[in-house]
């Protein structure tokens, strides 16, 4: 049985073996017949008034480099080209119903394709001379090869991190005129002839296909035809005198850059983390801008709370040293970001724009607690603020502004205040003198403890104490205890700050809503 079974296969080998010799055979002679009179060097045509359709598709299968300071892209991938050749026709019948064979590529007339916006000279020219043509019996030739492809782009950073760009790929015949060789193809430029995108080619993992290369997103390709003449480029073909004209076919690649932490970042900022962290060490600081962009976003907000921030502090001398803390922050971080950015073309890039608004703010508002200080030290607490504004035939005090203000809720809340007392208790010192009751307590409590001490040092202190307590006593004998009036704090700000500072005090809140709102409507236009 097992020598049957050897025989049967020895057989078949035999048999196989034999008809594919006797096909190769026939090819060979078939291919002989064809090359016998051919010339590679004419265009297949056997009248000159015939134009060769050629068309080209493309498949990119890597983005290697995308070169922002040069505006280049370095492609690779796979170019096929189809034409027909009226000189490699045959009957099927005669060679054995052959109706294809392969041919070398060197063989054939070839299409001088080049490639327009090549960033080398030595990619200018397109050889698809890798793999053998395929002929058909009715002259149809495939032939393709691989490619890479070094081409000029035009970039925009307009949109930086989230831009789009687009990259041309530029083919056309440099030898022939429209009357000779036309690129166009018949089905026009319908979205299959786009090229196609095949950045991995595992066959285990066909569900997820790999869209990201060289940190940037494949979003979609084009193609184009145009027709090039002294008019310039147009996509509709010529009338007349087509000798005149080139035919061009673009083929195109649009990119997205991919910043995964950046939306993240400016969704969800942590930045009260974020201030801590950049206090800690400015090494480590520079070092996490430089390994992630995305912190760039979040410190342009830390650094936009911490503007806003300073309207709240009710010590202006502290909103100073703060203001002056964050625009060195905006500082360390202006200068990686520059270092950072990509090169300049076409507009400011948007976040660019932001980071001077948010500067120019900053500035403004720490020349403008600067004032404000100037005038708390300088002028007396109980001056009214003499300025008018006249409108419309209508005069306003600018002190009746601040105080129909201090009647609205936003402006009773009180600041951030960083008295030690207040740090630790909870309450300040005039809140602490509110709470005591003159039932329980004699008048002379409301001595302070620091007097008392001098006065227990300093005999005459005591005595002119003393004394001031008998008068106060004999000055309302009638008035019981229990109806003198209790010393409240209706409003901490009335008791804690000057009739001058109060104002300035509101006119700091006021600025607070308008840099907010300002801050409203540039932040959603400058990051999304």
């Amino acid at each position: 049985m097992m020598r049957l079974h050897a025989g049967l296969l020895l057989v078949a080998a035999l048999y196989v073996g034999g008809a594919h010799l006797w096909a190769t055979e026939s090819n060979r002679a078939l291919e002989d017949s064809l090359m016998k009179t051919y010339n590679r060097k004419h265009r297949p045509v056997k009248k000159e008034s015939t134009v060769t359709q050629i068309q080209i598709y493309l498949l990119i299968s890597h983005v290697e480099k995308v070169d922002e300071h040069e505006q280049t892209m370095m492609l690779h991938g796979l170019l096929w080209a189809t034409w027909v050749d009226e000189y490699l026709r045959w009957d099927p019948t005669k060679y054995n119903n052959t109706r294809r064979i392969a041919i070398e590529s060197w063989k054939i007339w070839q299409p001088s394709l080049s490639l327009y916006n090549s960033a080398r000279g030595n990619s200018w020219f397109l050889h698809m001379g890798g793999l053998p043509a395929s002929v058909n019996s009715d002259g149809k030739v495939w032939s393709s090869g691989s490619f890479s492809f070094y081409v000029t782009c035009m970039f925009d950073f307009t949109n930086y991190p989230f831009d789009e760009q687009e990259c041309p790929i530029v083919i056309a015949d440099w030898v022939y005129d429209l009357s000779k060789v036309n690129l166009s193809d018949p089905s026009g430029n319908t979205p299959w002839n786009k090229p196609a995108v095949k950045l991995s080619y595992d066959p285990l993992s066909n569900t997820n296909p790999k869209k990201h290369a060289a940190g940037w997103e494949v979003r979609d390709t084009w193609r184009r035809q145009c027709y090039w003449g002294p008019a310039g480029c147009k996509d509709e073909p010529p009338e007349g005198q087509p000798e005149w004209f080139w035919s061009l076919i673009e083929f195109g690649i649009r990119i997205k850059r991919q910043a995964p932490y950046f939306g993240l970042t400016v969704l969800l900022p942590s930045v009260s983390c974020t201030c801590e962290n950049s206090l800690n060490s400015a090494n480590a600081l520079k070092l996490y801008l430089q390994e992630n962009y995305s912190f760039r976003s979040e410190c342009e907000l830390v650094t936009s709370v911490l503007t806003l921030a300073v309207f709240w502090i009710d010590t202006s001398s502290l909103a100073i040293a703060v203001t002056t803390f964050n625009i060195l922050l905006q500082g360390l971080f202006g200068w990686d970001l520059i270092r950072k950015l990509p090169p300049g073309s076409g507009t400011t890039p948007k976040i660019v724009s932001l980071y001077g608004f948010n500067l120019s703010l900053t500035a403004i508002a720490f020349v403008l607690h600067v004032i404000i200080n100037y005038l708390e030290n300088t002028l007396p607490d109980d001056i009214e603020l003499p300025f008018q504004a006249r409108h419309f035939n209508l005069s306003t005090s600018l002190t009746n502004v601040t105080e129909r203000l201090r009647q609205m809720s936003p402006f009773k809340v009180k600041g951030l205040s960083f008295d030690p007392q207040q740090l630790l208790t909870g309450e300040s010192e005039e809140e602490s003198f509110a709470t005591i009751d003159p039932d329980q307590n004699p008048s002379s409590i409301l001595v302070m403890e620091s007097e008392s001490n001098r006065g227990d040092d300093d005999p005459t202190f005591r005595n002119h104490v003393d004394s001031n307590e008998i008068a106060l006593e004999d000055a309302s004998p009638t008035v019981p205890t229990s109806q003198q009036p209790r010393k409240s704090l209706s409003h901490p700000l009335n008791s804690e700050l000057g009739h001058i500072a109060q104002q300035l005090y509101i006119v700091r809140r006021l600025m607070f809503f308008i840099y907010l709102l300002m801050y409203v409507i540039t932040l959603p236009i400058c990051l999304f």
